[in-house]
């Protein structure tokens, strides 16, 4: 029987790919993301850092740049070696086959190539996702790896599911079997993009890695929240988040910016939930408690916002352009 991987759509996962796909739909073929080699190139830079700090990299944004342009560098020769891989491994990215089991092999070989001794094969011991010291997840025993890669490189092939449904699983179904040795995070997280360029190209360029790693603990516990379950809901939900948070800044919703956008899924948020806390909006706009304080206090003093009652026991109200009060829209 075909592989399928467990996996349910669930109303929020609706409405983020909703939400995505109106973001890639505003932005056009003559969009920066499209069209600027100097953003591209920023982007890929940042990519590169980001992916490889969330492995234990520290080398610092000067320095990466410097390494990528081919500069002598200060630094530990590993580190250095997996920038120099790095840049190596995304600038395949428009010739690689996201199908293509005998190309993730070749991605993984030139990502860890003089890094360990096994680059571009799979893993013949044991291995797992770690969180610093702390095992998350015991991956697929090897004997079993070629095959369930197989499994889900078929799948991929033959599914109708969405690419932008498909890309999230993938990287969850990837991080789950761990089929290398070491490299699966760096490796998993470039085919998460390359599959999304195959949706829409200008997204090879979208920085995605960037987003997980500021939020690199959620990303844990999606990933274990999903290996608990044994379902990929949770995870996939998670890098929803993520792809459609790296995409506002270079989306044009109705010509809303990104702080606008922010502000109105804010307000139909207090609207909804009158007894909200400043912790509860982070969370619903996914950004920082800080962030979420700021997006509040920008309301309160546009008029849009009021708070009735005490900061502990009170109740927002958002008020309409026409300058009545609501609980609700």
């Amino acid at each position: 029987m075909d592989y399928t991987p467990p996996f349910a759509r669930t109303p929020v996962i609706d409405d983020l790919c909703m939400e995505i796909a109106e973001y890639v739909g505003s932005l056009g073929p003559a969009s920066p993301l499209s069209t600027s080699p100097r953003l591209h190139r920023e982007l890929r830079i940042r990519t590169i850092r980001s992916s490889l700090m969330i492995e234990g990299n520290q080398l610092s944004h000067d320095a990466v740049t410097a390494i990528i342009d081919g500069r002598r560098v200060l630094g530990p020769a590993r580190e250095i070696r997996e920038v120099e891989n790095a840049n190596r491994a995304y600038g395949l990215v428009e010739e690689l086959d996201p199908y293509s089991l005998a190309d993730l092999l070749r991605v993984h070989g030139v990502m860890m190539g003089g890094i360990i001794v096994d680059a571009g094969r799979f893993r013949d011991g044991n291995a797992g996702v770690f969180d610093g010291d702390r095992l998350i997840h015991a991956g697929t025993p090897a004997t079993y790896v070629p095959e369930v890669m197989a499994d889900l490189f078929g799948w991929m092939a033959r599914t109708d599911m969405h690419p932008l449904l498909v890309s999230c699983l993938f990287h969850y179904e990837f991080e789950f079997i761990h089929p290398f040795s070491d490299g699966n995070g760096r490796t998993g997280r470039l085919w998460h993009t390359l599959l999304l360029a195959r949706w829409r190209p200008a997204l090879a360029w979208l920085p995605i890695e960037t987003v997980i790693r500021e939020r690199q603990q959620r990303y844990y516990e999606a990933l274990a929240r999903s290996n608990a379950a044994g379902s990929g809901e949770d995870f996939v939900a998670l890098m929803l988040t993520v792809i459609r948070d790296a995409l506002l800044p270079y989306a044009a919703t109705t010509g809303r910016t990104m702080a606008e956008d922010r502000s109105e899924r804010a307000l139909m948020f207090l609207a909804a939930h009158p007894a909200a806390t400043v912790a509860d909006l982070a969370d619903h706009l996914d950004c920082s408690r800080r962030t979420s304080e700021r997006v509040i206090a920008a309301l309160r003093a546009s008029g849009a916002l009021v708070r009735e009652g005490s900061a502990r026991a009170g109740r927002w109200t958002v008020v309409d352009r026409g300058g009545e009060s609501s609980a609700g829209w």
